[in-house]
């Protein structure tokens, strides 16, 4: 796989509810309206402060993305496998036809074309573990761009 662009977190953009990692994975309950300090409650339910423009730029996001690029499935699928223990929203058609959109981070591939995510909007860490279908990807937002498959 070629080198792919990855963009820096936007401190400026960061709002309530955007899913991101530092070393940890946590939802970011409060910003400061500068975007420097952070109140982030993380996976286990415990409330930390993030504070500090370096910091929070080389954080990941799930949520925020600078650029837009329209990509086949094949590659969609490549990106996605890639994606490792990142934070990333993964739109999808399920078996019934449904969309589903999920944020969380890749735990790994599993069979038949379907990988094995952990749901991190799921409260509960003993059933957060969901499949996706890597061939039904719909969107992908990762490293700050948002892939849409055409």
């Amino acid at each position: 796989m070629s080198e792919r662009t990855i963009h820096k977190v936007n401190p400026v953009q960061i709002k309530g509810n955007d899913l991101m990692a530092f070393i940890t994975y946590g939802k970011v309950k409060a910003v400061d309206a500068d975007g420097l300090r952070l109140i982030v409650t993380d996976i286990l339910g415990k409330e930390i402060s993030i504070k500090g423009k370096d910091l929070i730029e080389n954080s990941l996001s799930a949520d925020q993305y600078q650029e837009e690029q329209k990509i086949s499935k094949t590659k969609a699928e490549e990106i996605f496998i890639a994606s490792g223990n990142k934070p990333l929203t993964v739109a999808f058609l399920k078996a019934d036809g449904t969309e589903r959109v999920l944020r969380g981070r890749l735990i790994g591939p599993g069979p038949l074309g379907r990988s094995m995510v952990e749901d991190l909007d799921i409260d509960d860490p003993k059933d957060r573990i969901r499949q996706v279908d890597n061939r039904n990807i719909i969107f992908l937002i990762v490293d700050g761009i948002k892939y849409v498959v055409k």
